[in-house]
């Protein structure tokens, strides 16, 4: 198939779609109706064979029980991971008030995750649609959790073996395009184009400059510890849900929670860091 077409029609998709647009009954203030929350997303492939999957297993990468490609499609050919970035907007907002979650980035975390859902669904609709069998793993009714924070597939794992970056301190994922946005990936049939990474270890492009770890409003990242261990997920995962509330007269009852501290303000917010390491060549 022709992927630079694919992915082109993709980017059309996203920034057509009503989902990357604040709606009027869901808008937290009357100026936030119609903000837009993703920008121009990025594309990594990886094969469906590449070993860096059954890494994955290892209980200290992600579980045993970890699903590989060709468990969740038998000939599977690719994969592919797209990152979306949030907007200036969304960043620039959460930046100013560094105790609690800007209402924008809060849209960016619960509006944005219905179109990063509609955004894969509509990559692994156009991929069948063109001959390929293909899996939206998130939405795939086999996805489960495996322990608290572990999943039987990770799209952030998933964005580093496709080449899209690797994680920093704050366990998120450096990309070309910075830390600050979402992930989704399908696995296809189709074989497409590889996408070289530009890095040989899972922290190239953290430069552990401890920022991230300055910013977290509950202490959750310890920048003196080994950067494997520095992210502890429970009080991380506490502060988020304290941020838990309704809109009021919200028709449709959502919860807003989030927090992202460690995703703006900080040297890698909108792309590779200054004295990241890069793999030669």
């Amino acid at each position: 198939m022709d992927f630079a077409q694919f992915k082109e029609e993709a980017v059309g998709f996203l920034h057509d779609s009503a989902h990357n647009y604040i709606a009027v009954q869901d808008a937290l203030r009357d100026d936030l109706i119609g903000m837009q929350i993703f920008d121009e997303p990025l594309f990594g492939v990886a094969s469906a064979d590449d070993p860096l999957f059954a890494g994955l297993l290892n209980p200290e990468a992600v579980h045993p029980d970890y699903w590989l490609p060709h468990q969740w499609l038998a000939e599977a050919k690719s994969v592919i991971s797209c990152f979306l970035p949030f907007t200036s907007q969304i960043k620039k907002a959460n930046a100013m008030d560094m105790s609690a979650p800007a209402d924008e980035w809060l849209h960016g975390r619960i509006e944005g995750q219905e179109m990063v859902s509609a955004f894969g669904t509509y990559l692994r609709d156009k991929l069948i649609e063109a001959g390929y069998d293909t899996v939206l793993p998130s939405t795939d009714p086999r996805f489960k959790m495996l322990e608290p924070y572990k999943s039987n597939w990770s799209e952030r794992h998933t964005a580093y073996i496709c080449g899209l970056g690797t994680f920093g301190m704050s366990k998120g994922l450096i990309t070309a395009k910075g830390i600050a946005g979402r992930f989704c990936s399908v696995i296809t049939t189709a074989e497409l184009p590889i996408t070289k990474r530009s890095y040989s270890s899972l922290y190239d492009y953290c430069t552990r400059c401890g920022k991230c770890a300055k910013n977290c409003p509950v202490g959750a990242i310890d920048s003196s510890c080994d950067i494997n261990i520095a992210k502890k997920h429970e009080p991380c995962d506490k502060f988020v849900y304290t941020t838990n509330g309704l809109k009021p007269n919200q028709p449709n009852h959502k919860k807003y929670f989030g927090c992202g501290k460690c995703q703006v303000n900080v040297p890698c917010e909108n792309g590779i860091p200054k004295g990241a390491k890069m793999a030669e060549g």
